[in-house]
Formats: structure tokens, sequence, C-alpha cells
């Protein structure tokens, strides 16, 4: 859903919304504080055919083709939220969509809360079984092969254990690693799994994970897991998209940027990396997280850019 126009005057915010509706572009009317009334179209294929109709409509309102509109009768749907000064005779659909877009924030999307419950469960269960994640692939019959690879090569990968691209990002190695992760796998695939779908939010996470997976894997090597590559995609697509294409109504607060970047620069340099008893280290998965910022940035700017050259 995107705003394409805004109007100072009712009655041709309705002229407008009417003549979108006669020709199958399903729109939302908005009444802002002001006395301002706004366009929302919910089809993102049909963004730029309603953003062209409304730069023609600005430059001659009074063009017979808008005129000859004709009121619609108001639909019934019990969750949206009306104005009662409205009468029922205007015939238009508002939608409090700021309003609505802050509620659904607040309840986990399908998608965002299946990954939670997938990732937590795997996590309770390397510690009711004692079992170190990396050590999955030993258990007598592993559940799907947590690793990208149990010896360090690709033979399991080339024999058709695909899914061993993705299911390291359901492995963590300590309470701050998974409520780190899953903390902001709430707070960012809430935004994304309620503006774009959950087909969207799966498959973008399926490609974050392959990518990050990868890159990390031919770093160094099968001994890692952890979904922050996964996040730091989601981020990088949230945070461009709020930069540069806030009409989707994409956010991340400034401090919460600082956070994830300054988090990103201090494991590149080591500072996050854990020594041990035994005197070993284990280090972080730098190269997951670029390589899931990468396409994250390069996804959502890719998205910006084609909406500010008017296709949509």
């Amino acid at each position: 859903m995107r705003k394409v126009g805004e109007f100072q005057e009712e009655k041709k915010a309705l002229r407008f919304w009417n003549y979108l509706k006669e020709r199958g572009m399903d729109s939302s009317l908005e009444k802002e504080d002001g006395d301002l009334w706004l366009i929302w179209v919910d089809d993102e294929e049909k963004v730029e055919q309603a953003a062209t109709a409304y730069g023609e409509f600005a430059e001659n309102p009074d063009d017979p083709k808008f005129l000859s509109s004709k009121p619609l009768k108001k639909p019934e749907r019990e969750e949206e939220e009306r104005v009662d000064s409205a009468p029922k005779a205007r015939g238009f659909e508002e939608r409090r969509l700021r309003e609505q877009w802050r509620r659904s924030e607040r309840r986990l999307g399908p998608m965002t809360l299946s990954l939670i419950i997938t990732t937590t469960c795997v996590f309770f269960v390397s510690l009711l079984t004692k079992q170190n994640p990396l050590d999955f692939n030993e258990l007598p019959n592993p559940p799907a092969g947590f690793m990208i690879s149990g010896d360090g090569s690709w033979d399991q990968l080339l024999s058709g254990q695909a899914w061993r691209l993705v299911t390291p990002i359901f492995v963590h190695f300590g309470v701050l690693h998974i409520v780190f992760n899953l903390l902001w796998l709430g707070y960012l695939g809430t935004q994304i799994e309620s503006r774009k779908g959950s087909k969207f939010m799966i498959s973008f996470v399926v490609l974050l994970a392959i990518v990050s997976n990868l890159a990390q894997f031919l770093a160094s090597g099968p001994n890692f897991g952890g979904m922050s590559g996964v996040v730091y995609g989601l981020f990088g697509y949230v945070w461009i998209k709020s930069r540069l294409d806030p009409g989707d109504g994409f956010y991340v607060e400034q401090g919460n940027a600082i956070i994830m970047f300054g988090f990103f620069v201090l494991c590149c340099m080591g500072w996050m990396d854990q020594k041990q008893a035994d005197g070993s280290t284990i280090g972080i998965a730098n190269w997951a997280h670029a390589g899931g910022l990468v396409v994250g940035l390069a996804w959502g700017y890719g998205s910006a850019l084609r909406w500010n050259r008017g296709k949509g």
C-alpha cells in the first residue's frame, strides 16, 4: 500500500477516489489532521497507473473523464475505522492507515512468529540435551542437518541436502545471542510482513539465509550459526527504504540504526569475540553479517529506485 496523492479539498479527494475505484484500482481515502485528504493505493502493481492519473487530475481536475465518476456504495468492512461525521451517502472508504500499521506491528505476522518459535525450540533442544548446537549432526538421527556442512566440504550440499543452506540460522550459542537476534527479527520482520505480506517475508528470509550462510561458509568453514545474517539483511532493507522511499511506511529510529551499524563495526574489529577458558576464541560470523546487509541494502535500494523513477 502506498500514498499516491493528497488533497486540501474533500470534494476533489472524493472525485479522484471514485475515479480510481471505477477503473479497478482499489484505494483508500484517509483524513489527516488539518483537513488534508490522502489517497492510498492497495495494489503495488497499480501504483504507477494511479500516480499517473493523479498527475493528470492535479493539472485538470475538471476534465470530463474525472467529472463522470459516479458515487460508489460504502463497503461493509467491520475492521475498518470510520469517521462518525462522514455521511454514508458520500460513499467512500476511510482508513486510519498509520494507526492500522502501528497496530499490526504490535502483532507478529505468521512467518515472523514461525521463525521465532522454530529458533527458540532449536535453542531449548540444545539446552535440554546439553548438546552443543555445532554437534547436531553427530546425533543418531539428526532432524534435518542443521549445519551447512558437517565436515567442511561441499559433499552434503551436492548430494541434495539443500536445507543446509538455510538451517544454520536456527542455531544459537547463548541467551544473549538468541535474544538479540529474535528481538531484531520481531522489530524488523513485523514491519516487512505487515507491508509486503507473508510470502515476500519468507522468500526474502530464505534468500538472506542462503547468501549470508554461503558467505560465512566460504570465509571460515562450517562451524557457525545464528539469525544475525538474516537480521542484518532485514535491517538493511528497512533502513534504506525508510530513507529513500518513505512513502512505503518503513522506519528505523536513528538510535537503533546507530546500534546496528556500530555493532557491525565492533564485530568486524574483533571486539565482540568471546574468549573461552581453554584459551580458544569464539568469533563472530562477520561475513554472514556482511552478506545479509549487502543483499538487504541492494534490494531496498533497487525497490526505492524503481519507485522514484515512476515504475512503482
